[in-house]
């Protein structure tokens, strides 16, 4: 199915303009706003108060909005259409449209959770970061150093 990347960006102009009204309060609770066109994220990694920047969020997102589906990460609120596409449906549609066997898929965050739990058991699947909460993935590696390493071992064996 063919995928309307205007109208998922549309959904969000809502929020959009809630957030342009509330730019200098965000900016003052250290909220940083990224716009990435079909997805919004609201990182808080750099407020001095964490509590008050989630709850500034939270005032800001939709309680009860269907058409927006909002979840956490690390540091992060993100916000998208709620009938958008998740990086589990982007990952197998790159794999097909490149005709590849399988994937190698490595992620760190919550976001990649749908890749991991919906990969096929042929699938490398690679969390950074094996503390937390529990994963999907196959394999994980204790920090993000590790992976040059893991990746120059998987080529020597090419």
């Amino acid at each position: 199915a063919q995928i309307d990347a205007a109208a998922l960006a549309a959904a969000l102009d809502g929020l959009r303009d809630s957030l342009a009204q509330r730019w200098s309060d965000l900016n003052r609770a250290g909220v940083l706003v990224e716009d990435k066109g079909l997805s919004i994220a609201l990182h808080y990694r750099l407020a001095r108060e964490r509590a008050h920047a989630v709850a500034l969020i939270a005032e800001l997102l939709p309680g009860a909005d269907s058409t927006l589906r909002v979840f956490s990460g690390k540091m992060v609120v993100n916000v998208m259409a709620a009938r958008a596409p998740d990086k589990a449906h982007a990952v197998r549609s790159l794999v097909e449209r490149c005709n590849a066997a399988a994937a190698f898929f490595a992620g760190d965050d919550v976001n990649d959770e749908p890749v991991f739990a919906s990969a096929p058991a042929h699938w490398l699947t690679l969390r950074v970061g094996c503390a937390g909460p529990a994963s999907h993935a196959r394999f994980c590696l204790e920090v993000q150093q590790e992976m040059a390493p893991l990746l120059d071992r998987i080529l020597s064996l090419c």
